[in-house]
């Protein structure tokens, strides 16, 4: 499963929950298994961007074209991004898929909330927990791919769009702590999307979740000020 390298054909890079979790689905035949997916994203990206005003709709939409055509995973990153602060449980996905986009938990760390800290690391030693258990043989075999193209870290994989993973790691890292110190919710998907560990326009699909998100924290700002009075 892992005999290819990231940014060649038919390369698979996720963990095996995640293969083991779209087991059912990926027992479908492989057109059916391709209309289904593409259906899902294409209606996710949709949602996404109707959050937007309308005259950007059509535009944010199409930005998702090329992610429904390569059936990639950003438009679930997506949806975590903008749930995950509700369902902490939900940065497993971003952490046992893509790995560095799951920056829920640093998030929460930053802001000191524990409780969610607590549920986001709890689901992801549980399902990985399960996971090994089930199939332990791909554990290894994933960490010993993950090992192998480690060093793709400090050079770029998959395109020029961005600088290597190693030169962006800090940076985002501050960026994301400044962001949750200060109430600035539009720098998680933002960081998402700079952490992607393979460069390419695709990631940029993470962002459509900021009009939603953006609306969903100023009306939570609103209720806690109504709540106090101010």
């Amino acid at each position: 499963m892992y005999d290819h390298a990231p940014a060649t054909r038919d390369a698979f890079l996720y963990s095996p929950a995640f293969a083991q979790a779209i087991w059912p689905l990926a027992q479908l035949p492989w057109p059916v298994f391709a209309v289904v997916w593409g259906l899902a994203a294409t209606a996710t990206v949709t949602w996404l961007a109707t959050g937007a005003r309308r005259a950007w709709v059509v535009p944010l939409s199409l930005l998702g074209t090329l992610e429904v055509l390569t059936g990639n995973v950003n438009w679930v990153l997506a949806l975590v991004a903008l749930l995950g602060l509700r369902h902490p449980g939900l940065w497993t996905i971003a952490l046992l898929t893509k790995v560095t986009p799951a920056l829920g938990p640093i998030w929460f760390l930053a802001r000191g909330e524990w409780r969610s800290l607590g549920r986001s690391v709890t689901w992801a030693v549980a399902v990985t927990a399960v996971s090994i258990a089930l199939a332990p043989e791909l554990w290894r075999a994933w960490w010993e791919f993950l090992s192998l193209h480690a060093a793709s870290t400090g050079g770029t994989v998959g395109s020029d769009f961005l600088p290597p993973l190693a030169i962006r790691l800090p940076v985002v890292l501050a960026f994301l702590v400044w962001g949750a110190r200060t109430d600035r919710v539009w720098t998680l998907p933002v960081s998402m999307t700079l952490m992607s560990p393979v460069s390419g326009i695709g990631q940029i699909v993470v962002l459509l979740a900021l009009p939603r998100l953006v609306r969903t924290s100023h009306a939570d700002e609103s209720s806690r000020r109504q709540a106090v009075g101010i």
